[in-house]
């Protein structure tokens, strides 16, 4: 066993003794999650990006894609946008390869957490180079490590297309730029511990589905070969779970998740997104030139 498994291991022990209990009583009173509060879910389509340097990236990037689920959430505050003066943004996805949403992690699937900073160190510095007002104006990162076979540890990025659409609050935003096909999203791998990233797998939203309240995104599924290991990874599987307990129980009797054997009927596809769902997604050199990387 490895080290990062030790410490993994050390770190849901922690999180189930000292935070699982925090984070179930402040999910209770505040009837939402205790991070990342609100948001909204679209599905997506993810394929391998191009130009893959390895072939074990190759081999990640092919279990990435197909069908996936992306959620944007602010940080702390429940507030949507412009009321919030300084707060981090959060994208939670979740790779499934069903035919329709699931809300829980089914057999195979894989879950990633990524926020608008890049360490805890640089936390105040990334916070107020956020731009909370527009989701895609935004770089995320995993700031734990996972673990992939054959290359071992390695630090997840996603770069957003910036597309920067017309309106009144980031969640319109983010649903032009989806409307228009422009909004899409590039996961990046590199080497724990350096910066050379290397371009993975392409996600393009398609349409906006209402999970935010069954969602449940778990820390441990790494069905698609992406193993989160360290402290931090291990601290938040039990607190995560305490948390979606105490929203079941403010929402009285629950609805029933959706898992793999259920799915969800999807909005018909606008023309303009009627697109041969094979064909992967290209940056465009105006959504290039609005990339920004948080610190």
């Amino acid at each position: 066993m490895s080290r990062g498994r030790i410490y993994y291991g050390l770190g849901v022990f922690f999180g189930l003794l000292l935070l699982s209990w925090v984070f179930f009583l402040l999910s209770f009173l505040r009837r939402a999650r205790f991070f990342h509060p609100t948001g909204v879910v679209y599905s997506a389509m993810a394929y391998p990006a191009p130009g893959l340097a390895s072939v074990m990236g190759v081999e990640v990037a092919e279990r990435l894609s197909g069908c996936a689920l992306v959620r944007f959430s602010g940080g702390l505050f429940k507030q949507h946008g412009r009321e919030v003066k300084t707060d981090s943004l959060g994208l939670g996805l979740r790779f499934h390869g069903q035919p329709g949403p699931c809300t829980t992690n089914a057999p195979g699937g894989q879950d990633l957490f990524l926020v608008s900073f890049h360490s805890f160190g640089a936390i105040a510095q990334d916070i107020k180079a956020t731009n909370r007002d527009d989701y895609l104006a935004n770089t995320y990162w995993a700031i734990t490590p996972y673990e992939v076979k054959g290359l071992g540890r390695v630090s997840l990025r996603i770069i957003a297309s910036g597309a920067g659409a017309r309106g009144l609050s980031r969640d319109e935003r983010l649903e032009d730029a989806v409307r228009s096909g422009a909004a899409t999203l590039r996961l990046e791998m590199a080497p724990w511990g350096t910066d050379d990233y290397q371009p993975l797998t392409e996600v393009r939203l398609d349409s906006q589905v209402e999970l935010e309240d069954e969602l449940r995104l778990t820390p441990h599924a790494a069905g698609r070969g992406l193993r989160p290991i360290g402290f931090l990874q291990g601290l938040r599987v039990f607190p995560y779970a305490a948390s979606h307990l105490a929203r079941r129980l403010c929402q009285g009797t629950p609805r029933r998740s959706l898992g793999s054997g259920i799915q969800l009927p999807l909005p018909e596809p606008r023309a303009s997104q009627r697109m041969n769902v094979n064909v992967p997604p290209a940056f465009s050199s105006r959504s290039e030139g609005r990339e920004r990387v948080v610190g």
